[in-house]
């Protein structure tokens, strides 16, 4: 495929995550969002007035993928990953696809096979390792500030998804391990440079029904404790029932020193108001209080570095950081994990 003088890009969704990749492709001047398909019209509407997305808001993706381009973003539930991803590849376009990867390792094997019978590449959107904080972590342990790594944790929790489809186990494939687990997992695998060995996890469901989104059919908080090759152990909490909006942390510990880090509730920015204002964070509920605003949230949060970095890999033919391979090895940890809150024991990644 040749390229044109600006990428050109196709939008398959118009909820939250389409939104942060919208955003980020207008930021970049070689990019134009060519189209944008979407089930909710209106809310699709929306989206491309706000970012001149030219044509109207298209029903079946099969639509889009008719159109001339390049890469096309799908920004869709877990359930779909597989079905679209493979249809994007084999229409001859890149495919960006949210993490997890896949449900499971059968359907994220489905893809692969797709990726390397299409001559195409499935770009894997893992934000965090892309937020300028997670990154400098990465930076700070390259250089050897902490030695040897043994133990560290880390954290994500907010008060639960806007959508119904997380909630159901054939939809998600998972709750909050695959949701927000497979960030923490993704960049400590990264922090580290080597594989987990071996894993032990606990889940458990704490809220069970979810009122407008009806009954909570997956795990809702998750521990685990990853075993690496290196023979650190890190810990992993994520949780769905936590309020005051989106946490996310590491601590990690070395035979040199420690580093912590944590983008959301620090003291970047400290505000208390009796009255409340308009937003703070991501599944923050109030701003009444004290609260810790996140400047440019889509920027801490990685969005905007991650699709300038995959922009450049289709330019310049390199590999992407997260690739297919990399989405397939976490959600292979994942699956693990799930396998060891059934059997109670540790298990071997295989």
């Amino acid at each position: 495929m040749k390229y044109l003088e600006k990428l050109r890009i196709g939008i398959i969704g118009s909820g939250f995550i389409a939104e942060h990749h919208c955003h980020s492709y207008s930021l970049l001047p070689n990019v134009e969002i060519i189209g944008l398909s979407s089930l909710n019209k209106e809310e699709a509407k929306i989206l491309m007035r706000k970012y001149d997305i030219p044509g109207s808001p298209l029903k079946n993706y099969e639509d889009l993928l008719k159109l001339e381009c390049d890469a096309v973003s799908a920004c869709v539930p877990n359930f779909l990953h597989k079905d679209i991803a493979i249809r994007v590849l084999s229409s001859g376009k890149h495919a960006l696809v949210e993490k997890p990867l896949a449900r499971n390792v059968i359907e994220g094997q489905e893809m692969l096979d797709a990726e390397k019978s299409s001559n195409r590449k499935i770009f894997y959107c893992e934000n965090n390792m892309y937020a300028p904080t997670f990154s400098k972590v990465k930076d700070v342990i390259d250089e050897g500030a902490l030695g040897q790594i043994y133990m560290g944790r880390g954290k994500e929790q907010h008060s639960g998804p806007h959508s119904e489809w997380f909630y159901k186990k054939d939809k998600a494939g998972g709750g909050a391990l695959i949701d927000l687990g497979i960030h923490d997992i993704a960049c400590l695998v990264w922090y580290l440079n080597c594989d987990v060995v071996e894993v032990f996890c606990q889940i458990k469901t704490i809220m069970p029904e979810r009122g407008d989104f009806g009954k909570c059919e997956v795990e809702d908080n998750a521990v685990g404790v990853l075993y690496f090759e290196n023979d650190a152990q890190i810990v992993i909490e994520e949780s769905w029932t936590a309020p005051g909006g989106y946490d996310m942390r590491f601590e990690l510990f070395g035979t040199e020193g420690q580093i912590k880090v944590a983008p959301t509730f620090s003291n970047l920015m400290s505000v208390y108001s009796e009255k409340g204002y308009g937003y703070a964070v991501e599944k923050a509920g109030t701003t009444r209080g004290w609260t810790f605003p996140v400047p440019d949230e889509a920027w801490n949060f990685g969005y905007p570095q991650e699709i300038a970095h995959f922009i450049d890999c289709m330019l310049n033919n390199k590999k992407p950081l997260t690739d297919g391979n990399y989405g397939y090895k976490i959600l292979k940890i994942v699956e693990t994990m799930y396998k060891s809150a059934k059997s109670r024991k540790i298990e071997e990644i295989s």
